[in-house]
């Protein structure tokens, strides 16, 4: 089964700094995974705090197929036979991105862990304002997700893509 775990945030300039306007709570790099459907054969758990929620602490879990996840995420899988192919797709953001990524990204075998770090700056409106996110996807093949899974890991690979956004 591939677990997934994706921690990320959204803000705007009045909440990105010391002297900020509003105070943005940090996410931990990574959370205990409460109790999923062991059977399925892809399950997510999200933990998220945006401005626009005011960054109230927001968690979901359980079964995902890749076409839900497609229209809201930019790591993609393709499940094989004894492992899973990773893709990540270029949000066209303001971010430290290569001009080329492989494709795939990488493959998890079972028992192994993977991590995906980026951050961008994303334009919007007339006036040309930004937002910022920064994401941290977790990755494992496993039997079952255990709650210290992505606590007690050290992956296999590591893909940062974080970059000074600001």
């Amino acid at each position: 089964m591939l677990v997934i775990q994706h921690i990320w945030s959204r803000w705007t300039k009045a909440a990105r700094g010391a002297n900020a306007a509003l105070e943005r709570p940090r996410l931990n790099e990574a959370y205990l995974l409460p109790a999923m459907d062991s059977g399925a054969p892809v399950v997510a758990h999200e933990i998220r705090a945006s401005e626009w929620e005011d960054f109230a602490r927001i968690e979901t879990a359980g079964p995902v197929t890749a076409r839900l996840w497609r229209g809201w995420h930019n790591v993609r899988w393709r499940l094989r036979k004894r492992a899973v192919e990773i893709y990540l797709t270029d949000p066209r953001v303001a971010s430290k991105w290569p001009a080329h990524l492989p494709s795939p990204l990488f493959t998890l075998h079972p028992g192994e862990t993977a991590r995906i770090d980026w951050n961008g700056r994303f334009g919007f409106g007339s006036n040309h304002s930004s937002y910022y996110e920064q994401h941290i996807y977790w990755l494992a093949m496993a039997e079952t997700p255990e709650p210290r899974l992505f606590l007690d890991a050290t992956p296999r690979k590591h893909v940062d893509l974080r970059g000074d956004i600001y």
